[in-house]
């Protein structure tokens, strides 16, 4: 089974990118399954109903989330019968610890996890939580989106975990990294990156990002409208022997 999983989407126009491109995408790269972070879909915070509709339009089968969740408060009206994994962490019991999706007679289950370093957010530990939530866990692969700052964090958690699940797959950062690996068949890498405009700071609008740094005043800003977008993440090839790829594709706006 090859997955496709997308780092976290920023903004709403990376979705009119991925309504023009996913399907060539996934031909090419014989996709069965695309899955992805959507914590920053909506304005760069949070994901509304319209745009999940959308995503789920597009045929992605999973979503993740992280520190973004509930930024838009009306997700607590749906997320319950959305295909949504939330952080399994926080301390709600809002929406799904385990996201199950089935693929021909396969049955993967999506866990989403918080770190807790410079997170500034109320967490359960993810380690204890994900030890106690895996014994519950009925499915033919694992999948664990590791949404965190701290690349040690995630690391340490690939290798407590390494040989019980198929992945752990870092967010947050929005910066992608160059460390997969596969060790004891469990896939790793620490960032996916992100899915966003390519002169942008971690998707928002340069100028303001860099007053922000100069002046200490943390006004509002937006994100960038760039004339090229990129999509990062990863190819997962889930069997007996598990196997990771890069994937990165940069798309012109102009397309659109």
């Amino acid at each position: 089974m090859r997955i496709l999983y997308l780092g976290d989407i920023v903004g709403e126009k990376t979705i009119d990118i991925l309504k023009v491109n996913l399907e060539t995408i996934k031909k090419e790269n014989h996709i069965h399954l695309v899955l992805c972070n959507a914590e920053n879909v909506t304005k760069g915070r949070g994901l509304s109903y319209q745009h999940y509709k959308e995503l789920k339009a597009l045929g992605i089968a999973g979503m993740s989330m992280g520190n973004h969740t509930f930024s838009k408060s009306e997700i607590k009206e749906y997320i319950e019968e959305a295909t949504i994994a939330r952080p399994a962490n926080l301390s709600t019991d809002i929406g799904k610890n385990v996201l199950y999706i089935q693929y021909n007679q396969e049955v993967i289950a999506l866990v989403n996890l918080m770190g807790r370093v410079y997170m500034n957010s109320p967490l359960d530990c993810p380690f204890k939580t994900f030890e106690a939530l895996y014994p519950t866990i009925q499915a033919d692969h694992i999948l664990v989106d590791f949404h965190g700052e701290a690349t040690s964090e995630k690391k340490a958690f690939f290798y407590n975990f390494a040989g019980k699940i198929d992945a752990v797959l870092g967010t947050h950062t929005h910066v992608k990294t160059d460390d997969k690996e596969v060790f004891m068949n469990t896939c790793y890498i620490s960032d996916l990156g992100m899915c966003g405009p390519k002169y942008s700071v971690l998707g928002s609008d340069v100028i303001g990002i860099i007053e922000r740094f100069k002046t200490g005043i943390y006004e509002p800003t937006k994100l960038s409208n760039d004339k090229e977008y990129i999509l990062n993440g990863v190819i997962l090839d889930l069997g007996k022997t598990n196997k990771i790829e890069d994937f990165k594709k940069t798309i012109p706006a102009t397309i659109l």
